[in-house]
Protein backbone atom coordinates (compact mmCIF):
# COMPACT_ATOMS: atom_id res chain seq x y z
CA UNK A 1 0.00 0.00 0.00
CA UNK A 2 1.27 3.45 -0.84
CA UNK A 3 0.79 6.18 1.72
CA UNK A 4 1.30 9.80 0.68
CA UNK A 5 2.92 12.41 2.88
CA UNK A 6 0.92 15.62 3.23
CA UNK A 7 3.09 18.34 4.75
CA UNK A 8 1.50 19.92 7.81
CA UNK A 9 2.44 22.77 10.12
CA UNK A 10 4.19 21.43 13.20
CA UNK A 11 5.83 23.14 16.13
CA UNK A 12 8.04 20.75 18.00
CA UNK A 13 11.31 22.20 19.17
CA UNK A 14 11.90 21.88 22.88
CA UNK A 15 13.33 24.42 25.28
CA UNK A 16 14.26 27.82 23.94
CA UNK A 17 14.44 26.70 20.32
CA UNK A 18 10.73 26.20 19.78
CA UNK A 19 7.86 26.88 22.10
CA UNK A 20 4.14 27.31 21.68
CA UNK A 21 1.72 25.55 19.35
CA UNK A 22 0.65 26.50 15.84
CA UNK A 23 -2.75 28.16 15.55
CA UNK A 24 -3.63 26.57 12.23
CA UNK A 25 -2.51 23.93 9.73
CA UNK A 26 -1.16 24.44 6.29
CA UNK A 27 -2.65 21.68 4.17
CA UNK A 28 -0.25 22.02 1.30
CA UNK A 29 3.29 23.25 0.86
CA UNK A 30 4.48 24.48 -2.49
CA UNK A 31 7.85 26.01 -1.63
CA UNK A 32 10.63 27.05 -3.96
CA UNK A 33 13.00 24.12 -4.37
CA UNK A 34 15.93 25.95 -2.78
CA UNK A 35 13.80 26.81 0.27
CA UNK A 36 13.22 23.26 1.44
CA UNK A 37 15.57 21.16 3.53
CA UNK A 38 15.29 17.55 2.40
CA UNK A 39 16.90 14.67 4.22
CA UNK A 40 16.67 10.93 3.82
CA UNK A 41 18.07 9.40 7.00
CA UNK A 42 18.63 5.64 7.40
CA UNK A 43 16.83 4.54 10.55
CA UNK A 44 19.17 1.59 11.09
CA UNK A 45 22.73 2.88 11.22
CA UNK A 46 25.37 1.28 8.98
CA UNK A 47 28.79 2.22 10.33
CA UNK A 48 30.88 0.90 7.40
CA UNK A 49 32.27 3.60 5.07
CA UNK A 50 34.90 3.16 2.35
CA UNK A 51 36.46 6.51 1.39
CA UNK A 52 38.53 6.93 -1.76
CA UNK A 53 40.49 10.15 -2.29
CA UNK A 54 41.44 10.76 -5.95
CA UNK A 55 44.32 13.25 -5.76
CA UNK A 56 45.81 15.13 -8.70
CA UNK A 57 49.58 14.68 -8.56
CA UNK A 58 50.54 16.83 -11.54
CA UNK A 59 52.99 19.69 -11.39
CA UNK A 60 50.68 22.41 -10.05
CA UNK A 61 49.24 20.65 -7.01
CA UNK A 62 51.71 21.04 -4.14
CA UNK A 63 49.81 23.75 -2.25
CA UNK A 64 46.43 22.06 -2.73
CA UNK A 65 47.72 18.72 -1.46
CA UNK A 66 49.14 20.50 1.56
CA UNK A 67 45.80 22.19 2.27
CA UNK A 68 43.93 18.88 1.91
CA UNK A 69 46.15 17.14 4.39
CA UNK A 70 46.19 20.07 6.81
CA UNK A 71 42.40 20.06 6.97
CA UNK A 72 41.85 16.31 7.01
CA UNK A 73 41.42 16.40 10.82
CA UNK A 74 38.35 18.63 10.31
CA UNK A 75 36.88 15.90 8.12
CA UNK A 76 37.53 13.24 10.76
CA UNK A 77 36.12 15.49 13.49
CA UNK A 78 32.78 15.65 11.64
CA UNK A 79 32.68 11.89 11.09
CA UNK A 80 33.41 11.40 14.78
CA UNK A 81 30.11 13.10 15.65
CA UNK A 82 28.17 10.26 14.00
CA UNK A 83 26.34 8.25 16.69
CA UNK A 84 28.83 5.84 18.21
CA UNK A 85 31.83 7.97 17.24
CA UNK A 86 34.13 7.55 14.25
CA UNK A 87 32.53 4.95 11.96
CA UNK A 88 34.28 1.85 10.67
CA UNK A 89 36.35 3.33 7.88
CA UNK A 90 38.59 2.23 5.07
CA UNK A 91 40.49 5.23 3.68
CA UNK A 92 42.53 4.99 0.49
CA UNK A 93 44.35 7.39 -1.81
CA UNK A 94 44.83 7.07 -5.55
CA UNK A 95 46.54 9.43 -8.01
CA UNK A 96 45.16 10.76 -11.30
CA UNK A 97 47.98 9.15 -13.31
CA UNK A 98 46.94 6.20 -15.48
CA UNK A 99 49.64 6.72 -18.07
CA UNK A 100 49.40 7.93 -21.63
CA UNK A 101 48.52 4.80 -23.54
CA UNK A 102 52.15 3.72 -23.81
CA UNK A 103 53.21 6.97 -25.46
CA UNK A 104 56.36 8.21 -23.74
CA UNK A 105 55.42 11.41 -21.92
CA UNK A 106 57.29 12.57 -18.83
CA UNK A 107 55.40 11.78 -15.63
CA UNK A 108 52.85 9.62 -17.48
CA UNK A 109 54.10 6.41 -19.12
CA UNK A 110 57.48 4.77 -18.70
CA UNK A 111 58.84 1.47 -19.96
CA UNK A 112 58.26 -0.16 -16.57
CA UNK A 113 54.98 1.62 -15.78
CA UNK A 114 53.11 2.23 -19.05
CA UNK A 115 49.82 2.60 -17.14
CA UNK A 116 51.19 5.06 -14.61
CA UNK A 117 49.82 4.29 -11.15
CA UNK A 118 47.00 2.31 -12.81
CA UNK A 119 44.41 2.86 -10.08
CA UNK A 120 46.58 1.23 -7.41
CA UNK A 121 46.17 2.68 -3.94
CA UNK A 122 49.11 4.84 -2.96
CA UNK A 123 50.74 4.71 0.46
CA UNK A 124 53.65 7.06 -0.28
CA UNK A 125 55.74 4.60 1.77
CA UNK A 126 54.31 6.10 4.96
CA UNK A 127 55.80 4.42 8.01
CA UNK A 128 52.58 4.44 10.04
CA UNK A 129 50.86 1.74 7.98
CA UNK A 130 51.44 -1.72 9.41
CA UNK A 131 52.20 -5.03 7.69
CA UNK A 132 52.30 -3.65 4.17
CA UNK A 133 48.76 -2.25 4.26
CA UNK A 134 47.63 -0.30 1.19
CA UNK A 135 44.91 1.71 2.94
CA UNK A 136 43.80 2.78 6.40
CA UNK A 137 41.42 0.47 8.27
CA UNK A 138 39.96 1.71 11.56
CA UNK A 139 37.18 -0.50 12.97
CA UNK A 140 35.36 -0.28 16.29
CA UNK A 141 35.20 -3.63 18.11
CA UNK A 142 32.39 -4.87 20.32
CA UNK A 143 34.59 -4.14 23.33
CA UNK A 144 34.72 -0.48 22.36
CA UNK A 145 38.38 -0.71 21.40
CA UNK A 146 39.42 -0.02 17.81
CA UNK A 147 41.15 -2.42 15.44
CA UNK A 148 43.60 -0.24 13.48
CA UNK A 149 46.13 -1.28 10.84
CA UNK A 150 48.28 1.76 11.55
CA UNK A 151 50.19 3.33 14.40
CA UNK A 152 50.20 6.92 15.53
CA UNK A 153 47.80 9.71 14.63
CA UNK A 154 45.33 9.19 11.76
CA UNK A 155 45.58 12.80 10.58
CA UNK A 156 49.36 12.66 10.43
CA UNK A 157 49.27 9.38 8.54
CA UNK A 158 46.79 10.67 5.97
CA UNK A 159 48.90 13.80 5.61
CA UNK A 160 51.75 11.56 4.52
CA UNK A 161 49.65 9.34 2.24
CA UNK A 162 47.91 12.15 0.34
CA UNK A 163 51.01 14.20 -0.42
CA UNK A 164 51.67 12.37 -3.65
CA UNK A 165 54.01 15.00 -5.00
CA UNK A 166 53.89 16.84 -8.30
CA UNK A 167 55.73 14.54 -10.70
CA UNK A 168 52.61 12.80 -12.02
CA UNK A 169 51.04 12.93 -15.47
CA UNK A 170 49.90 16.34 -16.71
CA UNK A 171 47.04 14.67 -18.59
CA UNK A 172 45.01 13.91 -15.47
CA UNK A 173 42.48 11.06 -15.61
CA UNK A 174 40.65 11.05 -12.25
CA UNK A 175 37.58 9.20 -13.55
CA UNK A 176 39.61 6.40 -15.13
CA UNK A 177 41.83 6.13 -12.05
CA UNK A 178 38.75 5.89 -9.82
CA UNK A 179 37.27 3.24 -12.12
CA UNK A 180 40.41 1.12 -12.02
CA UNK A 181 40.75 1.50 -8.26
CA UNK A 182 37.21 0.17 -7.74
CA UNK A 183 37.56 -2.92 -9.91
CA UNK A 184 36.86 -6.20 -8.07
CA UNK A 185 40.03 -7.45 -6.39
CA UNK A 186 42.09 -4.52 -7.63
CA UNK A 187 43.00 -3.23 -4.19
CA UNK A 188 42.33 -6.22 -1.98
CA UNK A 189 39.32 -5.87 0.28
CA UNK A 190 39.35 -2.07 0.33
CA UNK A 191 35.76 -1.97 -1.01
CA UNK A 192 33.21 -3.77 1.17
CA UNK A 193 29.84 -4.86 -0.20
CA UNK A 194 28.00 -3.71 2.93
CA UNK A 195 29.69 -0.29 3.22
CA UNK A 196 28.88 3.18 2.06
CA UNK A 197 31.19 4.37 -0.70
CA UNK A 198 32.54 7.93 -0.70
CA UNK A 199 34.66 9.25 -3.59
CA UNK A 200 36.41 12.61 -3.19
CA UNK A 201 38.23 14.31 -6.08
CA UNK A 202 40.94 16.94 -5.63
CA UNK A 203 42.29 18.52 -8.79
CA UNK A 204 42.80 21.77 -10.68
CA UNK A 205 42.12 20.49 -14.24
CA UNK A 206 39.30 18.61 -15.90
CA UNK A 207 39.29 14.87 -16.52
CA UNK A 208 41.20 13.58 -19.56
CA UNK A 209 40.41 9.85 -19.43
CA UNK A 210 41.65 8.73 -22.84
CA UNK A 211 40.44 5.84 -24.93
CA UNK A 212 42.70 2.82 -25.33
CA UNK A 213 45.61 3.12 -27.71
CA UNK A 214 46.70 6.59 -26.61
CA UNK A 215 45.67 8.23 -29.89
CA UNK A 216 45.15 11.60 -28.26
CA UNK A 217 48.78 11.62 -27.12
CA UNK A 218 50.23 11.19 -30.60
CA UNK A 219 51.79 13.81 -32.88
CA UNK A 220 54.00 15.42 -30.21
CA UNK A 221 54.97 18.29 -32.51
CA UNK A 222 51.43 19.04 -33.70
CA UNK A 223 50.49 22.63 -34.56
CA UNK A 224 47.23 24.55 -34.51
CA UNK A 225 46.53 23.31 -38.03
CA UNK A 226 47.24 19.64 -37.23
CA UNK A 227 44.30 17.25 -36.71
CA UNK A 228 45.16 16.84 -33.00
CA UNK A 229 46.55 20.33 -32.48
CA UNK A 230 49.47 21.06 -30.14
CA UNK A 231 50.08 18.35 -27.53
CA UNK A 232 48.82 20.35 -24.58
CA UNK A 233 45.95 19.94 -22.17
CA UNK A 234 43.76 21.78 -24.67
CA UNK A 235 43.43 18.48 -26.53
CA UNK A 236 41.51 17.12 -23.55
CA UNK A 237 39.07 20.01 -23.80
CA UNK A 238 38.71 19.98 -27.58
CA UNK A 239 38.00 16.26 -27.80
CA UNK A 240 36.34 15.80 -24.40
CA UNK A 241 33.99 18.80 -24.21
CA UNK A 242 31.41 20.28 -26.57
CA UNK A 243 29.92 23.76 -26.22
CA UNK A 244 26.97 25.54 -27.83
CA UNK A 245 27.48 26.90 -31.35
CA UNK A 246 31.15 26.05 -31.48
CA UNK A 247 32.20 25.04 -35.01
CA UNK A 248 35.86 25.85 -34.27
CA UNK A 249 36.86 24.91 -30.70
CA UNK A 250 40.37 26.30 -31.23
CA UNK A 251 39.24 29.87 -31.94
CA UNK A 252 39.57 32.39 -29.12
CA UNK A 253 36.45 33.61 -27.34
CA UNK A 254 33.78 32.70 -24.79
CA UNK A 255 31.70 29.54 -25.02
CA UNK A 256 28.54 28.61 -23.08
CA UNK A 257 26.63 25.40 -22.49
CA UNK A 258 29.80 23.32 -22.29
CA UNK A 259 29.36 19.69 -21.33
CA UNK A 260 31.08 16.32 -21.78
CA UNK A 261 31.30 15.22 -25.40
CA UNK A 262 29.74 11.85 -26.17
CA UNK A 263 31.24 9.38 -28.64
CA UNK A 264 34.52 11.25 -28.84
CA UNK A 265 37.19 9.68 -30.99
CA UNK A 266 39.78 10.04 -28.25
CA UNK A 267 38.17 10.62 -24.83
CA UNK A 268 35.95 8.17 -22.97
CA UNK A 269 32.31 9.07 -22.23
CA UNK A 270 31.45 10.07 -18.66
CA UNK A 271 28.23 8.03 -18.46
CA UNK A 272 29.89 4.59 -18.24
CA UNK A 273 31.82 5.78 -15.20
CA UNK A 274 28.56 6.88 -13.59
CA UNK A 275 26.90 3.57 -14.46
CA UNK A 276 29.78 1.54 -13.08
CA UNK A 277 29.90 3.32 -9.73
CA UNK A 278 26.12 3.04 -9.37
CA UNK A 279 26.35 -0.69 -10.08
CA UNK A 280 28.51 -1.16 -6.99
CA UNK A 281 25.60 -0.55 -4.62
CA UNK A 282 22.01 -1.78 -4.68
CA UNK A 283 20.91 1.65 -3.43
CA UNK A 284 22.61 4.73 -4.89
CA UNK A 285 21.89 6.56 -1.62
CA UNK A 286 24.85 4.56 -0.32
CA UNK A 287 27.21 6.46 -2.65
CA UNK A 288 28.58 9.90 -1.75
CA UNK A 289 30.68 11.93 -4.19
CA UNK A 290 32.50 15.22 -3.78
CA UNK A 291 34.78 17.43 -5.81
CA UNK A 292 37.27 20.09 -4.81
CA UNK A 293 37.86 21.24 -8.37
CA UNK A 294 37.87 24.14 -10.78
CA UNK A 295 34.37 25.53 -10.50
CA UNK A 296 31.80 25.34 -13.31
CA UNK A 297 29.54 28.36 -13.80
CA UNK A 298 25.77 28.05 -13.94
CA UNK A 299 25.90 28.75 -17.69
CA UNK A 300 28.76 26.24 -18.13
CA UNK A 301 30.96 28.96 -19.55
CA UNK A 302 34.57 28.74 -20.66
CA UNK A 303 36.96 31.26 -22.20
CA UNK A 304 39.37 30.05 -24.87
CA UNK A 305 42.42 32.30 -24.63
CA UNK A 306 45.96 32.47 -26.06
CA UNK A 307 48.30 29.96 -24.47
CA UNK A 308 50.68 31.61 -22.02
CA UNK A 309 53.60 29.69 -23.62
CA UNK A 310 52.67 30.48 -27.22
CA UNK A 311 50.00 33.04 -27.97
CA UNK A 312 49.19 31.44 -31.32
CA UNK A 313 47.90 28.34 -29.56
CA UNK A 314 44.58 28.05 -27.67
CA UNK A 315 44.19 27.13 -24.03
CA UNK A 316 41.29 26.90 -21.62
CA UNK A 317 40.92 30.05 -19.55
CA UNK A 318 41.03 29.70 -15.76
CA UNK A 319 37.92 29.11 -13.72
CA UNK A 320 39.56 30.71 -10.71
CA UNK A 321 42.90 31.81 -9.36
CA UNK A 322 44.36 32.01 -5.89
CA UNK A 323 47.69 32.52 -4.21
CA UNK A 324 48.34 28.79 -4.62
CA UNK A 325 47.70 28.72 -8.36
CA UNK A 326 45.15 28.52 -11.14
CA UNK A 327 42.35 26.01 -11.74
CA UNK A 328 40.33 25.24 -14.84
CA UNK A 329 36.64 24.30 -15.10
CA UNK A 330 35.97 20.63 -14.39
CA UNK A 331 33.03 20.01 -16.72
CA UNK A 332 33.48 16.23 -16.91
CA UNK A 333 34.05 15.79 -13.19
CA UNK A 334 31.04 18.00 -12.42
CA UNK A 335 28.84 15.90 -14.73
CA UNK A 336 29.88 12.81 -12.79
CA UNK A 337 29.11 14.47 -9.46
CA UNK A 338 25.72 15.73 -10.64
CA UNK A 339 24.62 12.16 -11.37
CA UNK A 340 24.33 11.51 -7.62
CA UNK A 341 21.67 13.99 -6.44
CA UNK A 342 21.39 14.67 -2.69
CA UNK A 343 24.66 12.82 -2.22
CA UNK A 344 27.13 15.21 -3.83
CA UNK A 345 29.14 18.29 -2.97
CA UNK A 346 31.32 20.60 -5.06
CA UNK A 347 33.53 23.47 -4.04
CA UNK A 348 36.26 25.46 -5.73
CA UNK A 349 39.83 24.34 -5.25
CA UNK A 350 40.83 28.03 -5.28
CA UNK A 351 39.73 28.48 -1.68
CA UNK A 352 42.82 29.52 0.24
CA UNK A 353 41.82 27.19 3.05
CA UNK A 354 40.01 23.89 2.55
CA UNK A 355 38.66 23.74 6.10
CA UNK A 356 35.13 24.51 4.95
CA UNK A 357 35.31 22.03 2.09
CA UNK A 358 36.48 19.15 4.26
CA UNK A 359 33.87 19.98 6.89
CA UNK A 360 31.07 20.06 4.29
CA UNK A 361 32.17 16.76 2.76
CA UNK A 362 32.18 15.22 6.19
CA UNK A 363 28.65 16.53 6.76
CA UNK A 364 27.42 15.02 3.47
CA UNK A 365 28.78 11.62 4.51
CA UNK A 366 27.29 12.06 7.96
CA UNK A 367 23.85 12.76 6.47
CA UNK A 368 24.07 9.69 4.24
CA UNK A 369 25.05 7.48 7.16
CA UNK A 370 22.28 8.81 9.33
CA UNK A 371 22.76 12.32 10.64
CA UNK A 372 19.68 13.78 12.33
CA UNK A 373 20.95 17.34 11.86
CA UNK A 374 18.90 20.03 10.10
CA UNK A 375 21.67 21.98 8.42
CA UNK A 376 19.64 24.95 7.20
CA UNK A 377 17.73 27.60 9.15
CA UNK A 378 14.07 26.66 9.60
CA UNK A 379 11.50 29.19 8.44
CA UNK A 380 9.16 30.57 11.11
CA UNK A 381 5.78 30.02 9.45
CA UNK A 382 3.80 31.87 12.11
CA UNK A 383 5.79 34.71 13.68
CA UNK A 384 2.75 35.73 15.75
CA UNK A 385 3.43 32.79 18.05
CA UNK A 386 6.33 32.40 20.42
CA UNK A 387 9.26 30.37 19.13
CA UNK A 388 9.89 28.99 15.66
CA UNK A 389 6.78 27.50 14.09
CA UNK A 390 8.19 24.93 11.67
CA UNK A 391 6.45 23.53 8.62
CA UNK A 392 7.67 20.00 8.00
CA UNK A 393 6.59 16.63 6.67
CA UNK A 394 8.15 13.54 8.24
CA UNK A 395 7.61 9.89 7.30
CA UNK A 396 9.15 6.45 7.59
CA UNK A 397 9.74 5.22 4.05
CA UNK A 398 10.61 1.78 2.72
CA UNK A 399 11.83 1.00 -0.80
CA UNK A 400 12.21 4.74 -1.47
CA UNK A 401 13.25 4.45 -5.12
CA UNK A 402 10.94 1.70 -6.33
CA UNK A 403 7.29 1.07 -7.16
CA UNK A 404 7.02 -0.78 -3.82
CA UNK A 405 7.61 2.46 -1.93
CA UNK A 406 5.54 2.93 1.23
CA UNK A 407 5.25 6.03 3.40
CA UNK A 408 4.06 6.08 7.00
CA UNK A 409 3.41 9.63 8.14
CA UNK A 410 4.82 10.58 11.53
CA UNK A 411 3.02 13.32 13.45
CA UNK A 412 4.73 16.09 15.40
CA UNK A 413 4.87 15.26 19.10
CA UNK A 414 3.63 18.76 19.88
CA UNK A 415 0.46 18.18 17.90
CA UNK A 416 -0.44 14.62 18.96
CA UNK A 417 0.18 14.75 22.69
CA UNK A 418 3.57 13.02 22.45
CA UNK A 419 2.00 9.75 21.35
CA UNK A 420 4.54 7.53 19.56
CA UNK A 421 5.50 7.48 16.86
CA UNK A 422 6.06 11.22 16.76
CA UNK A 423 8.87 13.62 15.99
CA UNK A 424 10.30 16.74 17.56
CA UNK A 425 13.32 19.00 17.19
CA UNK A 426 16.01 19.02 19.84
CA UNK A 427 19.29 20.86 20.35
CA UNK A 428 22.23 18.46 19.90
CA UNK A 429 25.49 20.43 20.04
CA UNK A 430 27.62 17.27 19.88
CA UNK A 431 26.27 15.75 16.67
CA UNK A 432 25.05 19.00 15.10
CA UNK A 433 27.80 21.45 15.99
CA UNK A 434 27.65 23.10 12.55
CA UNK A 435 23.83 23.16 12.17
CA UNK A 436 21.83 26.32 12.92
CA UNK A 437 20.87 26.25 16.62
CA UNK A 438 22.43 22.75 16.74
CA UNK A 439 19.03 21.56 15.52
CA UNK A 440 18.37 17.81 15.14
CA UNK A 441 15.24 15.76 14.54
CA UNK A 442 14.35 13.16 17.15
CA UNK A 443 11.74 10.43 16.63
CA UNK A 444 9.99 8.73 19.53
CA UNK A 445 8.87 5.30 18.33
CA UNK A 446 7.95 4.03 21.78
CA UNK A 447 10.53 1.28 21.53
CA UNK A 448 9.07 -0.14 18.31
CA UNK A 449 11.45 -1.36 15.62
CA UNK A 450 11.25 -0.62 11.90
CA UNK A 451 12.16 -2.88 8.97
CA UNK A 452 15.74 -2.89 7.76
CA UNK A 453 16.20 -0.43 4.93
CA UNK A 454 13.71 2.09 6.35
CA UNK A 455 14.52 5.77 5.79
CA UNK A 456 13.24 8.75 7.73
CA UNK A 457 12.31 11.30 5.06
CA UNK A 458 12.20 14.88 6.29
CA UNK A 459 11.16 18.01 4.40
CA UNK A 460 11.09 21.37 6.14
CA UNK A 461 10.52 24.84 4.77
CA UNK A 462 13.64 26.90 5.32
CA UNK A 463 14.55 30.56 5.21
Amino acid sequence: MRRFVIPTLAAALTGSLLTGCPDRSLSKVEPIQDHVHKASIPVNLNRNIDILFVVDNSGSMAAEQASLTANFPEFINVLSTIPGGLPDVHIGVVSTNVGSGGVAIGGCSTATRPQGDDGNLQTNMCAGLLNGAQYVSDIKLASGMRDQNYSGDLGTLFGCMARLGISGCGFEAPLESMYRALQPGKNGDFIRDDAYLAIIFLGDEDDCSAKEGGGIFGDPTGSTTSPLGPRTSFRCHEFGIECDNDPNPRSFGTRTGCQPRNNSQYIKDVQPYIDYVKSLKSDTKNIIVAGIIGNVTEAHTVDIIPDTDDDTRPMVGPACTSASGTAFPGFRIQAFLDAFPERNFTTTICNENLTGAMTEIGEIIKIAVGSPCIDRAISDRNPNLEGVQAECSVADVTNPDSEERTEDIIAACDSNGNQPPCWRFISDPVQCENAPDNRAIDVNRGGASVPLGTFLEVQCVTE
